[in-house]
């Protein structure tokens, strides 16, 4: 990696850091080469995409990921970056914005605390126009994007409306520019994940209970 100052940054030391999410090695790090520890930590995140983008690739060629019953990423752990909501019968599936996997998921289940209680939670629907999906294959107009949202963690899912699934090389163009959406949902005093126990993070209710998610 380039510096801006033409200086050779060795990030390999701290790929690991990068890939458990440890901010603060990060920005310790970041602090010893004297950059940003915002734009360090972005830079090195798009470092890790190809290698998490092939991880993904093996991993689905093993295993049914599309069956994964947890509401974080399988592969790289990562909360995911958004929802589709797949052809006619827009189905839900939840996207990792890091290795662009994909599982399916149920409409009325948080993915952050596994609240399924229908009476807490919700969807905030945007009438904000933009200019266009960022994917050939988003054919759906931006009033059919939405935001899901669960009252009991706080937390919001934003759900963009496809026929087929965004490939995961343009998932962070997708994300850009449904940032509105994100802009909406905090105004609104939501957040991504919400105010969740670490100890049942992502675990759906049904699954604690040993019982096992529901079939879609």
């Amino acid at each position: 990696m380039t510096a801006e100052r033409g200086e050779r940054i060795d990030v390999a030391p701290i790929l690991q850091s990068a890939l458990d999410g440890d901010t603060e090695a990060i920005a310790r790090a970041a602090k010893e080469r004297d950059l940003d520890p915002d734009a360090f930590a972005r830079l090195l995140e798009l470092a890790l995409q190809p290698i998490l983008w092939e991880a993904a690739k093996q991993c689905a060629a093993l295993t049914d990921v599309d069956k994964w019953d947890r509401g974080y990423c399988p592969i790289c752990g990562a909360w995911p970056a958004l929802a589709e909501l797949v052809g006619a019968e827009k189905r839900r599936v939840l996207r990792c914005g890091r290795c662009g996997v994909s599982w399916s998921w149920l409409v009325l289940l948080c993915p952050y605390c596994g609240n399924d209680d229908h009476r807490t939670l919700g969807t905030l629907v945007s009438t904000e126009e933009r200019p266009g999906p960022a994917s050939p294959a988003r054919a759906e107009p931006p009033s059919k994007d939405r935001v899901d949202v669960c009252e009991r963690c706080h937390g919001y899912v934003k759900a963009i409306a496809t026929f087929t699934s965004v490939p995961a090389v343009r998932l962070a163009a997708e994300d850009a520019a449904t940032v509105h959406l994100d802009i909406g949902a905090r105004a609104a005093g939501y957040t991504r994940p919400g105010t969740v126990d670490i100890s049942t993070a992502g675990i759906p209710r049904l699954v604690r209970e040993g019982r096992g998610a529901p079939d879609d």
